[in-house]
């Protein structure tokens, strides 16, 4: 991501924000990772949680 920037590599501290917002919802909503089964770590947690709901005594 900050390879693309040309220096300054933000221009204030809500551009540095908005960029790592950008970066975390891009790692957790769109990019598979190879650990889980190239799924969504959004969509793995989600699983997670309803299973163990599922599991657990009321």
């Amino acid at each position: 991501m900050l390879e693309l920037r040309e220096w300054p590599v933000f221009a204030d501290l809500a551009d540095a924000q908005a960029s790592v917002a950008d970066y975390f919802d891009y790692y957790n909503h769109e990019r598979l990772h190879s650990s889980i089964g190239y799924q969504m770590p959004y969509h793995t947690h989600h699983q997670f949680l309803q299973t163990t709901a599922l599991n657990c005594p009321a």
